[in-house]
């Protein structure tokens, strides 16, 4: 096999993977938390714009951070805020834009959303190790550099 029939063999089998394992995120967050893994993803970006210091994130910012449009992050937000996980504001430094900050509840749901993921990840990489799935894939997936390829354990998920 050609160099370039490979790459593209490998880009098709990651390609698979991921939304393989998408699929089962959005099926655990919808079944644990009635999200979706935008949603979510936004609530992921959200928080790590806290953590980054700013205590709030723009629109603008959003969209880019989870690889939306500025309408779909639009109604993204009006979805979150509508739940009660975001408020929304004015920014008082530029009166065009606007502010997103976490709720209580929306820190709660990550809380209980990120072992969710990880469960779907582990879930779908043990799957493919029963499966004939390339190894290095599956050490890339699980973390591993070398050796044999680490079995994940089962999590427990936390209520919310």
């Amino acid at each position: 096999m050609s160099d370039d029939a490979t790459l593209i063999t490998q880009w098709n089998t990651l390609t698979r993977v991921h939304r393989r394992i998408e699929t089962r995120m959005e099926r655990h967050l919808h079944q644990h938390l009635g999200l979706g893994v935008s949603e979510f993803y936004a609530l992921r970006a959200l928080r790590e714009g806290v953590r980054a210091g700013t205590g709030l994130l723009y629109l603008d910012d959003l969209a880019n951070g989870i690889g939306l449009s500025q309408s779909a992050t639009s109604r993204l937000v009006t979805r979150l805020q509508d739940r009660g996980l975001i408020t929304t504001h004015t920014s008082s430094r530029d009166r065009r834009s606007v502010e997103i900050e976490l709720t209580a509840v929306a820190h709660d749901v990550l809380r209980v959303g990120s072992p969710l993921l990880h469960l779907a990840v582990e879930e779908v990489v043990r799957e493919l190790g029963a499966e004939d799935t390339d190894e290095d894939l599956l050490r890339y997936l699980t973390g591993s550099a070398g050796g044999a390829t680490p079995r994940p354990a089962n999590r427990q998920v936390p209520a919310l």
